[in-house]
């Protein structure tokens, strides 16, 4: 007997003027509310001296908030929601369009020997290519919210020599007047030309790529086993009714809970190594901190447990914009559905 499993709404089938208009303030909503969290992770990764785990993101967040007040967990706010609407247009299209076409080739039939590995592969697919894009847009947006973040913090350079570099000016500055994301960007070309707003452009790559890839991978791998083991625990008798809302709501979350963790903890050395690399100062000879500096400095400093530094704000916010994020996503699918034709 086949199951009654939602069916997937694909491109073909999406109002797509609707689908991006209203999934703009859908996803702007949303990081409003979880921005805090990315706030908290950034100054725990790069900040000297901040100690990790739990206890370091509490012990973050009530600096920030005796330094700033609430006003401090929003730094780099206007310039994220600002730039994330067309980033959010560019990355669903492409994740959406992707989708369809990588389900649709013969090879996937072959890679794939099941329909939980064919989600997942597609899924993965899908969410590694539509980052990759859209980090062309992303990045300049990560290096200029993140010097806000760290603002005023003790921020950690290449090679232990503090510099007087643009991210030194940057953070005296955003201490004393409180400076907006285009006196920011502003700043940092000033010092460093456009390249410094694309500093780190590689890492991002190399780190968010693979979380898209792992994330969207996991959340297709983890609903198609978690919907075959809810059939199995309704019966043959109930298998083909169809599932109820708060059935999918259910699977859906807990899909999305067990993605962000595990793309969250798979990935935090290198989300650790990006952040250290995009706010560090210079070294003393005015150079730019090197990739291999950074990770040396980072082992010899702390060893394996630095890689760790963000974690827990990572996995928490992870699992909470995951949860939120797809049923959200879910939600925008089915309003902005084209209704099948009778007949």
């Amino acid at each position: 007997m086949g199951s009654k499993t939602p069916e997937e709404i694909d491109w073909s089938r999406l109002d797509k003027r609707k689908f991006l208009l209203v999934g703009a303030g859908l996803f702007s909503g949303l990081t409003t509310c979880l921005y805090p969290l990315s706030v908290i992770k950034t100054r725990q990764m790069a900040m000297d001296g901040a100690p990790p785990g739990f206890g370091g993101a509490a012990h973050v967040t009530r600096q920030v908030l005796a330094a700033d007040g609430i006003r401090g967990l929003y730094r780099g706010f206007g310039i994220v929601v600002i730039g994330i609407i067309p980033a959010r247009g560019v990355y669903l299209t492409t994740l959406e369009s992707t989708k369809a076409w990588s389900l649709s080739t013969a090879a996937m039939a072959q890679w794939a020997p099941n329909e939980a590995a064919r989600a997942g592969l597609a899924n993965s697919f899908a969410g590694a290519v539509a980052s990759m894009v859209t980090q062309t847009v992303v990045v300049p947006i990560d290096v200029v919210s993140q010097r806000l973040m760290v603002a005023g913090g003790a921020v950690s350079t290449s090679v232990g020599a503090a510099g007087q570099g643009a991210a030194a000016l940057a953070a005296q500055a955003g201490t004393r007047l409180q400076m907006g994301g285009l006196q920011m960007a502003r700043r940092i070309v000033q010092a460093e030309g456009l390249r410094g707003l694309y500093r780190g452009f590689g890492m991002s790559i190399a780190t968010f790529v693979p979380t898209s890839g792992i994330w969207w991978g996991a959340y297709g791998a983890y609903q198609k086993l978690l919907w075959a083991q809810a059939d199995r625990w309704r019966g043959a008798s109930a298998a083909e009714r169809p599932h109820r809302g708060s059935e999918v709501l259910a699977v859906q979350t807990a899909s999305a809970l067990c993605a962000g963790c595990t793309s969250a903890t798979l990935t935090n050395p290198l989300d650790v190594v990006k952040t250290r690399l995009q706010v560090s100062q210079r070294e003393g000879s005015g150079q730019r901190p090197t990739l291999r500096a950074t990770v040396q400095r980072l082992w010899r400093e702390q060893g394996a447990r630095g890689f760790t530094r963000g974690l827990t704000p990572r996995i928490a916010n992870a699992a909470m914009w995951g949860t939120c994020m797809i049923n959200a996503y879910e939600f925008l699918k089915r309003i902005c559905a084209i209704p099948e034709e009778p007949g």
